[in-house]
C-alpha cells in the first residue's frame, strides 16, 4: 500500500489540479454524505456539467496543447485534456472515498 502512495507522489499525478479537486470532494462526500445523498448526487447531470467546466476552464488557460511549431493551438488534443480531466475528477472522488473507507479514518 505505501509503495502505491509513494508512486502517486513520485510521478506527479497528485498534483494534477483535476485530481486535488476529487480528492478533496472524495473527502468531503465520504464526511458529509450517506450512500443515498452519494447516489443522488452521481445521479445529477449538474455535477457531470460542472466538472465539464471548470476542466474545460483549466485546460483553457492553463494546460493548452499547441501544434509542432508552438504557434497554434492544437484545439483536438486540448479538448482530450478536458475529458480526461473530468475522468481523472470523477476517479479521485471515488477511489478517494473507497481508501478513506478502507482504512477506515473517520
Amino acid at each position: 500500500m505505501f509503495k502505491g502512495l509513494r508512486a502517486l507522489f513520485t510521478s506527479g499525478i497528485i498534483f494534477n489540479p483535476m485530481v486535488l479537486f476529487g480528492i478533496i470532494s472524495g473527502v468531503w462526500g465520504y464526511a458529509n454524505l450517506d450512500a443515498e445523498k452519494l447516489k443522488r448526487l452521481f445521479s445529477q447531470p449538474v455535477l457531470y456539467g460542472a466538472v465539464f467546466l471548470v476542466s474545460l476552464v483549466y485546460s483553457l488557460v492553463f494546460a493548452k496543447v499547441y501544434k509542432s511549431g508552438g504557434a497554434v493551438v492544437d484545439w483536438s488534443a486540448t479538448l482530450w485534456n478536458v475529458v480526461a480531466g473530468v475522468l481523472r475528477y470523477l476517479a479521485a472522488f471515488v477511489l478517494t472515498m473507497s481508501f478513506i473507507g478502507m482504512i477506515n479514518i473517520f
